[in-house]
């Protein structure tokens, strides 16, 4: 039976909530639902969060790779998203942030219009990765 490992990145704030940021199974990382709130302290509903989608993409991204990281793995290491918009009208640029952490052989994704916990929230992604050398 494969080991499970818990994930919280040094720096990254707690999760809001009864659940982990990731989860080591053997070799493979599932990464919660991130956004761009996940690396700042406080009070969930207080934080501050930037504007555009640009922005949120890449700190959501950014703090992805926190996790992935922290198992000893790389942006690369992932094959699959699963991306939640507020409006899907953001599709394009959101797409452009992200092909910028994946600019070789992109992940499979789903992508899906959604409701989002805060209503300035404007994207959350899911992960997950495959890391040939885990490092916990």
């Amino acid at each position: 039976m494969a080991s499970k490992t818990f994930i919280q990145p040094e720096g990254m704030a707690e999760a809001v909530g009864p659940f982990s940021r990731a989860v080591l199974i053997g070799n493979h990382l599932h990464i919660a639902g991130t956004t761009a709130l996940s690396h700042i302290t406080g009070d969930y509903y207080e934080r501050f969060i930037p504007d555009t989608i640009e922005e949120q993409t890449r700190l959501t991204l950014e703090n992805i790779r926190m996790c992935v990281e922290a198992a000893g793995g790389t942006m690369a290491d992932i094959f699959k998203v699963v991306i939640q918009l507020r409006d899907p009208s953001d599709y394009k640029r959101m797409n452009a942030v992200r092909a910028t952490f994946f600019p070789k052989d992109p992940p499979i994704s789903t992508c899906f219009k959604a409701e989002l916990m805060r209503p300035d929230l404007l994207v959350e992604i899911e992960a997950v990765a495959l890391i040939a050398a885990p490092k916990v």
